[in-house]
């Protein structure tokens, strides 16, 4: 039986599997429910490495891949239940082990890895399968699920719930992605600047989408710092005007929106720093693949704020403010920060393409 089968068929497991440990008494308590997650995840990966191994150069992401789709349909399971579309079937895991997945951030969270993360999966395994290149989709994923875990386990600490040991199994989603990223950046060939770009770099003044794109980088800087502040406990009149006006999300009692745009603050400004240096000095070679995984992570993370922020689950207090004014400028920065990095990303890896065959057909 082909290894790309089996792993698509453990990703099918979580439903029977959820249905039955839900009819169980000794599904009680949180020990309990961390051991049998730690047996189920140690099953998950020891199954497709016995057989991973018997191929001839196995693709190193397939050892994880049945980890990663398995726990995205458990995730999408939790969504539907959570947001009553179906029965109850993942009640005991909710209610013992990690109810933070209830919240409306949880919800919107396991909504993207549900369906998001288990669609690249899929794609991974296709594009194995056709022996094709995934490094493009594998980046966009693992900068995705980073900056999911980065947001949900401190969050899940320090928000209203504090400590649960079944926290415990999220670690390896945390670490692992990292481990496929440093992978897939280590893949890249090494190439010089010259092999990119022209010998004469051309002036940002004469590259206009480039232009739109640095001064894209400098209002997402201001932004996020203004956002980070917020999230900080900032005093000034400006953030608790913004804070009032536009987005009250950010004081939920749940700590997840100031986790998340203390995150951007602190990671995504010095890319932002990194982006400009780039677009002011073209033929940088790491661009295109960190600008995958930065799409990947500001995707996910605005899905989950912009979520969180309109969910009926969310107290009325910390929706946005029902005046027109409020509304635009939320969702316009908002939507702003969701897709122009998706068209970065697109950009520089077209370009990339664009470039290596000009350099071809010379």
């Amino acid at each position: 039986m082909s290894v790309l089968f089996v792993i698509f068929l453990i990703s099918l497991v979580p439903l029977p599997l959820c249905y039955i440990l839900n009819t169980q008494q000794w599904m009680q308590e949180p020990v309990v429910i961390l051991v049998v997650g730690v047996i189920v995840l140690a099953l998950l990966v020891l199954v497709p490495c016995l057989m991973v191994r018997r191929m001839k150069n196995p693709e190193f992401i397939l050892y994880v891949m049945g980890l990663f789709m398995f726990s995205s349909m458990i995730d999408l399971i939790i969504a539907l239940e959570a947001d009553g579309m179906i029965p109850e079937v993942m009640t005991f895991y909710l209610k013992d082990g990690e109810p933070y997945l209830w919240t409306p951030y949880g919800t919107m969270i396991n909504y993207w890895d549900g369906t998001v993360h288990y669609g690249l999966c899929l794609w991974i395994l296709y594009a194995i399968s056709k022996r094709w290149s995934y490094r493009k989709v594998g980046l966009f994923w693992a900068g995705s699920i980073i900056n999911s875990l980065l947001v949900l386990v401190p969050g899940s600490v320090l928000g209203k719930f504090g400590i649960k040991v079944a926290i415990l199994l999220n670690l390896p989603y945390l670490f692992v992605p990292v481990w496929i990223a440093f992978r897939l950046l280590k893949s890249r060939q090494a190439q010089s600047i010259l092999n990119e770009q022209h010998d004469r770099p051309v002036s940002i003044w004469k590259r206009p989408l480039d232009l739109l794109f640095l001064i894209y980088f400098l209002y997402a800087a201001i932004v996020d710092l203004l956002r980070g502040f917020i999230a900080l406990g900032g005093q000034e009149e400006l953030l608790l005007e913004y804070l009032s006006d536009h987005e009250p999300y950010i004081m939920s009692p749940y700590a997840y929106p100031k986790v998340q745009l203390i995150v951007y603050m602190v990671y995504f400004v010095p890319y932002y720093a990194c982006a400009i240096y780039g677009l002011l000095n073209p033929g940088q070679t790491w661009m295109p693949d960190w600008a995958l995984l930065y799409a990947g992570a500001a995707a996910q993370g605005q899905f989950s704020h912009i979520g969180g922020s309109i969910h009926p689950r969310t107290e009325a207090e910390f929706h946005v403010p029902a005046r027109a004014h409020s509304q635009q400028v939320f969702w316009l920065l908002n939507i702003s920060l969701f897709i122009i990095p998706q068209l970065f990303a697109l950009r520089q890896n077209l370009s990339g393409k664009k470039n290596k065959m000009n350099k071809k057909s010379h």
